[in-house]
């Protein structure tokens, strides 16, 4: 009968974290063990806390605290187009202009203090030769509070209008 020899079992590689027991090597160990975070010192290790992060709540606000104030947009919407009073038509100089008017409108706007609108200003300045203009715009808004202010100005060489539209951000 044969003698069943039981398979050899093949010694099992070490890892490379496994740390032997065995005699240490001559060339050092590349394994480095820390107690503590390199850039810390030991004095702030028994101070330490976890930080905690801050949570906020949602506000949840369906309505705004100040309605979009068409009186005092208009106000400010006059005043400055009044400032076009001795311009004389250029274009590069009223496309200048008009980029001017339409951020000098829309941070007067802002100072009012209407919180959570989304202020959009928008001026067109052309040459006045006789002819008729339409100015159109659609947005999609809530009408409870959503709102819109709109000037206009003429000299005899230019017209100007101005649109400022506050659509509430929930």
């Amino acid at each position: 009968m044969e003698e069943l020899k039981a398979p050899q079992q093949r010694e099992r590689r070490g890892s490379l974290f496994e740390i032997k027991s065995s005699k240490p090597k001559i060339c050092g160990s590349s394994i480095v063990s820390m107690a503590i975070q390199p850039e810390s010192s030991y004095e702030d290790i028994s101070f330490r806390r976890p930080q905690q992060k801050i949570e906020y709540e949602n506000t949840y606000k369906m309505a705004p605290d100040f309605r979009f104030q068409v009186g005092k947009v208009k106000d400010i919407i006059d005043d400055s187009l009044a400032t076009l009073e001795k311009e004389e038509y250029d274009v590069y100089r009223c496309r200048d202009l008009a980029k001017h008017l339409s951020q000098d409108i829309k941070d007067k706007v802002k100072e009012i203090g209407m919180g959570r609108h989304k202020i959009i200003s928008w001026v067109t300045i052309g040459q006045t030769c006789d002819q008729s203009m339409r100015v159109g715009s659609r947005c999609l808004w809530d009408d409870g509070n959503d709102n819109f202010a709109w000037g206009e100005f003429k000299n005899p060489t230019l017209y100007a209008t101005a649109i400022v539209y506050g659509i509430y951000q929930e």
